[in-house]
């Protein structure tokens, strides 16, 4: 897999071109060393081999602590370990911990970095520190909408949580950053198996016209909003009808609306409603 790739897996903005170099230096062996070594780690990363690869990360940062390449690697890495151990909900887990402690080592380092606050919320989602992510997520709305990184601010969405099912499937929750502009959603929970492709695609979606013509039928309720939950059923990967579960007229709080696309997804629910359609399959997000 190649660099550029690897920064698109959890939904990063930066370039390959802009990423964090693997360790800052002005001894020109020493560059060249450390450049070597982290090739290596690369080459050992995109082999699979995960464990030898984080070691070497490991050997450059015990030379260069600020090495932010290593450290962007080897908390990716430690993530990736976690998910593969299916362990990714247990506060215990050590790859989780590992993770946790490259990726905060990064952050102070370069607090202004998209990729290593997006993977930083992941991995504290999964250690459930709500606190923490949601002090993350107030950080990374405001550099989101700062300017500061065009391509970034550019950006809808980012992704929350994973939650590894088996070798198959993952589901992964998105979360917008805006949800009062378009495309009006405020999360999506989708299943997606090993290929890449949406299995199941469940969207918390803002209604601004329902919300408008509820406001105007009864001031007491001035300050409610609209929102649904529906579900864009797939055929053969292509969207076949939505079929809508529940409607809010105040924004859940995340818990509570992951808990209930996750009850949707295991069954517990049945639709009240259901719309036909035909449109093109939706894509992984992120």
């Amino acid at each position: 897999m190649s660099a550029l790739a690897l920064l698109a897996l959890a939904g990063g903005w930066a370039s390959a071109q802009n990423s964090p170099a693997p360790a800052p230096t002005t001894d020109p062996a020493k560059i060249a060393d450390l450049e070597k070594r982290f090739a290596d780690g690369k080459a050992l990363e995109d082999a699979g081999k995960l464990e030898e690869a984080r070691a070497v990360y490991d050997g450059i940062i015990a030379e260069a602590p600020d090495a932010k390449g290593s450290l962007l690697e080897a908390g990716r890495i430690s993530f990736k370990l976690s998910e593969a151990a299916k362990q990714t909900e247990l506060p215990t887990n050590p790859d989780l911990l590992k993770a946790d402690d490259y990726l905060s080592k990064l952050h102070a380092i370069v607090p202004d970095f998209p990729e290593a606050i997006e993977l930083l919320i992941q991995v504290n989602q999964a250690l459930k520190r709500d606190v923490k992510v949601e002090m993350l997520i107030k950080e990374f709305g405001q550099l989101h909408d700062s300017g500061s990184n065009p391509d970034f601010s550019q950006s809808l969405y980012f992704a929350r949580e994973r939650i590894h099912l088996d070798a198959d499937s993952t589901i992964v929750f998105t979360q917008y950053f805006h949800y009062a502009q378009e495309p009006y959603i405020v999360m999506k929970a989708q299943v997606i198996d090993s290929a890449g492709a949406v299995k199941r695609q469940l969207v918390l979606a803002y209604d601004p016209k329902a919300t408008e013509d509820l406001r105007a039928k009864d001031p007491s309720l001035a300050n409610a909003e609209q929102f649904l939950i529906v579900e864009d059923v797939l055929d053969d990967g292509h969207l076949k009808r939505v079929d809508a579960y529940f409607q809010m007229f105040s924004l859940p709080e995340y818990k509570k609306a992951r808990n209930t696309m996750l009850a949707i997804l295991g069954g517990s629910y049945k639709p009240v409603y259901s719309q036909n359609v035909d449109a093109e399959p939706p894509s992984p997000q992120p």
